[in-house]
């Protein structure tokens, strides 16, 4: 029981540490993993700093995810984030060894605790985070403490003897061991701390707690495939990335894990016995860091495998939303400001077509932009009601007022009767060439953002038919008067100038909401069309 509440607490403070470092970090950390991935190798650097610094890869990768949905990195470049995250996992490993084994500062933990507790108590603003960081810290050994008293009752009652052989066979059994207990405890933190507990006390040699860590790591790709399932092409990508180079590292692991122990001991006779702990960290961290190696001049050729096993998905606009970046609010934002791009792109191509009686785009029916667009709709009030007020409110408000804009721009594209009466009104046959030419324009300036002068003509031709839309109804109430027209003729010309006047407004509005620009005052109409 000991044992299992020292490791509930390391479990907790794992948890509580984790989530103070990232809200310490801040979108800074999110910044960096754009900011500095270039290529693999700089992605690896990337992948393995952030993990180190959020103790958690599972944040790192989900990030990822969000970033690659979002166009942000690319997909060889997420590969190098994925491979440097299994060795920022490592720093983890480390930790325990020096402050739980050498150090012992379990005695120590109580008053780390305590005082991390009064600053998250009483501080303010980054101090709370720093303090729920040093209170976690604290609890984490507190628990390797407490997992400590408890296995020394089995020291001399369970033995290496009772567990498998070291034979091939049986490391791999301690692999598939080492695997279950990462996905009961849902962190291979945890299951590195348990090896090492048992290591001490002699509960298990060294070469069975290597292949323990070894399928600790292979569990980690466990959970995520199982998350994976149903998930955004992006996440399944990531996934089956994930697991396939982690059963790779595990069959090189495996390979190298008796030259390790052999070397280890002709160069530092005694090191292992001496130091178990340390000398497990360091294998943990050899064999991630050779698969790096290796790994690295692969990516790309990897990626291409990758994409053809997981193929792009065009088939709907939200693909890119998936519910495991609610989990990272940064990525989900991300992801979320992509999808409102490739919505925006679709309904502009769309009214394009529209207006000169093509038919809709292909690939993705009317019913399923409706469907799409209500997907964004309840992605956003999750994400809306997961509580990021502060940081990310802003691109949240200015996301909700863009989906409106498209879902009424949606509900008018189904009124074909009012775009018919449109293109038969000859006085309005200038006003809709300049709109599409204008709907193109805009669609060929979403992948580098909207410019400045794009926005001033959109602008400038909302303004402008909110003044004409009179006009044009009291024109086509005179043709009906002169009995040019007959008054159903006059009501669909009518319903078509009001229908450019509302579809002008949306995409003014969404160019606005989406790009960042000012909404107080709209742009004075020009005298000159455009």
């Amino acid at each position: 029981m000991t044992t299992l509440g020292g490791l509930g607490l390391f479990l907790l403070g794992m948890g509580v540490m984790t989530d103070g470092l990232k809200a310490l970090a801040g979108e800074s950390l999110h910044a960096w993993l754009t900011r500095f991935t270039h290529s693999p190798s700089s992605g690896a650097l990337t992948g393995t700093v952030a993990t180190a610094v959020l103790q958690s890869s599972s944040a790192t990768t989900v990030t990822t995810v969000g970033f690659v949905a979002a166009g942000l990195l690319s997909f060889p470049q997420a590969l190098g984030i994925i491979f440097g995250a299994n060795l920022g996992t490592t720093v983890t490993g480390w930790m325990v060894a020096l402050f739980g084994f050498k150090l012992k500062i379990g005695a120590a933990a109580l008053p780390v605790v305590f005082a991390g507790a009064m600053v998250r108590t009483f501080g303010r603003g980054r101090w709370q985070e720093a303090g729920k960081a040093v209170a976690g810290f604290g609890v984490i050994f507190l628990g390797m403490d407490f997992m400590q008293s408890g296995m020394s009752a089995f020291q001399g009652t369970v033995t290496p003897d009772q567990f498998p052989p070291d034979t091939l066979t049986g490391r791999i059994i301690l692999v598939g061991v080492g695997a279950l207990i990462t996905l009961v405890t849902q962190s291979s933190s945890a299951g590195v701390a348990i090896s090492m507990t048992a290591l001490s006390v002699g509960a298990i040699n060294f070469p069975q707690a290597a292949a323990m860590i070894i399928g600790m790591d292979v569990g980690t790709t466990i959970t995520a495939v199982m998350a994976s399932i149903g998930s955004s092409q992006a996440a399944r990508r990531t996934g089956l990335s994930h697991t396939l180079y982690n059963v790779f590292t595990a069959i090189g692991a495996l390979l190298i894990l008796s030259p390790y122990v052999w070397m280890l001991e002709r160069t530092w006779p005694g090191s292992i016995a001496a130091s178990p702990e340390l000398a497990l960290v360091g294998f943990h961290t050899l064999f991630n860091l050779l698969a790096l190696v290796v790994g690295l001049p692969l990516a790309q050729t990897f990626a291409v495998l990758m994409e053809r096993l997981v193929p792009d998905r065009t088939s709907s606009l939200a693909h890119r939303l998936d519910r495991r970046l609610l989990q990272e609010p940064a990525a989900a934002t991300a992801a979320l400001g992509a999808t409102l791009g490739d919505e925006f792109a679709y309904m502009l191509d769309w009214t394009g077509r529209v207006l000169v009686s093509a038919p809709a785009p292909e690939g993705i029916p009317a019913a399923v932009v409706t469907q799409d667009l209500r997907d964004t709709r309840d992605f956003l009030d999750e994400l809306n009601a997961a509580g990021e007020q502060g940081r990310y409110q802003p691109a949240i408000g200015a996301a909700m007022h863009a989906l409106d804009h498209l879902q009424r721009w949606n509900s008018r594209m189904q009124k074909r009767g009012a775009v018919e009466g449109l293109l038969e009104d000859a006085d309005s046959t200038a006003m809709v060439i300049e709109f599409r030419t204008l709907c193109a324009e805009l669609r060929s300036s979403l992948a580098q953002g909207i410019d400045a002068s794009s926005y001033q003509k959109i602008s400038r031709f909302s303004a402008r038919m909110n003044q004409l839309a009179d006009a044009a109804r009291d024109r086509a109430i005179e043709h009906a008067v002169a009995q040019d027209l007959s008054v159903a003729d006059t009501g669909r010309r009518m319903a078509g100038t009001r229908w450019l006047q509302r579809v002008a407004h949306h995409a003014w509005r969404v160019s606005a909401h989406l790009s960042g620009f000012d909404l107080k005052e709209q742009l004075p109409p020009t005298a000159e069309p455009g």
